[in-house]
């Protein structure tokens, strides 16, 4: 009869005590890290009052349900709501709604933008560039053209920072007619990156 053994995630670096998955104090166990590469653990006997302190801010601040870990073995973490990573894709939005031109959306610490071929190609302009660069390869990919749209900031109250923000042409979705306008909505107080 094979026997099934059971590992702990890790020691603690400290006390050597085993870290186990099921106990009841396994989500105060932190990890150590040296230039971003994890270490060891820390469990929470052996911590100090600063080490539980600092702990507690970077997890109410930090996702660290999303982590990317770089060729050198770095983990990388975005702040709660935000993102490490930006990707062009498709989005439902885009696709159903031609008034809709692009979309931003943050799921899994990763910011997706999503263009359609109706899509004016000079939107990536009003971005920043590590941003503008994955827009123009998704416009590129969808062939879209440049148009003569003008695109016009609308501030919106009570967006949650993890709602889709788009840019449409407003008439276009509201009465049918485009008259080449386009707004971007812009929720007050946040950090806007078109």
């Amino acid at each position: 009869m094979a026997r099934n053994k059971i590992r702990p995630l890790g020691h603690c670096v400290r006390c050597t005590r085993a870290c186990w998955k099921e106990s009841s104090d396994a989500s105060r166990w932190n990890t150590e890290f040296d230039k971003g590469v994890p270490i060891g653990l820390l469990c929470p006997t052996c911590q100090t009052p600063e080490e539980n302190a600092e702990a507690e801010v970077k997890a109410a601040t930090l996702d660290y349900t999303n982590t990317v870990t770089d060729a050198d073995g770095r983990q990388g973490t975005a702040p709660v709501g935000g993102w490490h990573t930006v990707t062009a894709g498709g989005h439902a939005m885009v696709d159903d709604d031609k008034s809709v031109h692009l979309v931003l959306a943050i799921e899994a610490a990763e910011l997706r933008i999503a263009v359609g071929p109706h899509s004016d190609a000079r939107l990536a302009e009003l971005f920043a560039s590590s941003y503008a660069a994955v827009i123009r390869a998704a416009l590129a990919q969808h062939q879209a053209r440049p148009g003569g749209r003008t695109v016009v900031y609308n501030p919106v109250e009570g967006l949650e920072p993890d709602t889709v923000w788009a840019i449409e042409d407003h008439a276009l979705c509201e009465d049918g007619e485009d008259r080449g306008n386009s707004c971007c909505p812009s929720p007050p107080g946040s950090t806007r990156i078109c």
